[in-house]
């Protein structure tokens, strides 16, 4: 039976392990949409027993059993080696969640792209989480963010993938690590792409039955496994008795003492101006623990707001502006160039192809370097974004004219 202390975290757990929505799960319990809506977002001290019975019946016992690794429910025999996934739900669509499960299990390599914020770390470390059944040595995961860039001299990157795999995979009871049947998650890829590449298919080679799961900003290959590119979240998609899987993030990690429910017309604009990017919407609401939600819109907000003091976090992921950096990092000299250039005439408005071929740059870049050549790799690492509806329609994403303004005042 579910007790008080789990009602916020643990009930969100369940009711999505279901696949239901809010409303389904009121239907099913016979409580309104409201009380369970509260109940996640702990807004409710102290829930009636019987609302507490109606639910541990709706949601049934052996529920709590199915939960990911990391959470109540986790298999002691499970071995997990490296980061685990953060507590919690992971917001979103559980299509989605299923797919990518379905493609680990049937590749043995699968690539997970989008652009930073994105949420690629959460997905695959929940991915892994509930598959740890099939993998029966374990999950290893691996953070690739502290290595070099390829584009600085370096040492040999590929050999330091593997063996920040391999000294994982000592499985104690004198079997072989060539034999591990086990998934290996490589994180933050992006700079890394070609030892990335190369260390995946020596590990491959030599061990049978490991399957790999990387995340990555731009793609690694075209030539080996899958790639699944995920989407920021909806905004403006409200589900029945649930607000939009945006705003539903926001509430989540907002000040549980604080009735953001009163301000849904404002938080749902702050989530259309943030691009429905979840570490941004969670920067977000940590700044409306002190801040209203009208001051961080009349401010913009600004990337200078959306930060966090979360040193757990790599340097590129505890704030907006070290996120864009970091991806401009990836580029060259006349990349940056580029959309230095862009950022100065076309920051706030839609372009289209011929624009960019029309475009010089900042001066740095020298005419024959063509700017069509470039362009695809602004859009890789989602520096750029095309229009949903008009796949040859481009605008620059949230924040980046932004942080490059100090660059372009100073050229």
């Amino acid at each position: 039976m579910l007790t008080r202390s789990l009602t916020a975290r643990r009930l969100a757990e369940l009711r999505l392990l279901r696949g239901w929505t809010q409303e389904e799960l009121a239907e099913r319990s016979g409580l309104s949409v409201r009380t369970i809506r509260n109940l996640e977002l702990g807004q409710v001290r102290n829930p009636r027993r019987s609302s507490m019975d109606l639910l541990a019946q709706a949601l049934g016992m052996d529920a709590a059993q199915k939960l990911p690794a990391g959470t109540d429910g986790q298999d002691a025999a499970v071995r997990w080696r490296g980061p685990r996934p953060p507590s919690g739900p992971v917001v979103g669509a559980s299509a989605e969640r299923g797919w990518l499960a379905h493609a680990v299990r049937g590749n043995r390599l699968t690539t997970v792209l989008g652009p930073g914020g994105v949420g690629k770390t959460r997905l695959a470390l929940d991915t892994a989480a509930r598959m740890c059944g099939h993998f029966t040595d374990g999950v290893v995961v691996v953070e690739l963010g502290d290595l070099p860039t390829e584009r600085l001299p370096h040492g040999n990157n590929v050999e330091m993938v593997r063996r920040r795999v391999l000294r994982h995979l000592d499985l104690g009871d004198g079997r072989e690590a060539a034999d591990a049947r086990v998934l290996v998650v490589l994180d933050n890829a992006e700079h890394v792409p070609a030892a990335t590449v190369q260390a995946a298919r020596d590990l491959l080679a030599s061990h049978p039955g490991m399957n790999i799961l990387v995340t990555a900003r731009r793609r690694l290959t075209e030539r080996l496994g899958v790639n699944h590119e995920i989407k920021p979240l909806p905004v403006d998609e409200p589900r029945p008795g649930a607000p939009a899987p945006a705003v539903e993030l926001v509430l989540r990690h907002g000040d549980a003492h604080a009735d953001l429910g009163r301000d849904l017309p404002l938080i749902t604009e702050l989530c259309r101006r943030l691009g429905g990017l979840p570490r941004y919407l969670e920067f977000a609401a940590e700044r409306l623990r002190t801040l209203p939600v009208r001051m961080l819109l009349a401010d913009g907000p600004s990337a200078a707001l959306l930060s966090s003091d979360d040193h757990a976090l790599l340097r590129h992921q505890r704030s907006v502006s070290e996120g864009i950096r970091w991806s401009l990092d990836l580029l060259t000299e006349h990349h940056r160039s580029l959309i230095t250039g862009i950022s100065t005439t076309l920051a706030h408005r839609w372009f289209t192809a011929e624009d960019v071929a029309a475009h010089r740059g900042d001066g740095r870049r020298p005419p024959e370097v063509n700017a069509l050549l470039l362009f695809p790799d602004l859009l890789e690492t989602s520096l750029v974004v095309a229009d949903p509806d008009d796949r040859y329609r481009y605008r620059l994403a949230p924040f980046v004219a932004e942080v490059l303004r100090p660059t372009a005042d100073a050229c």
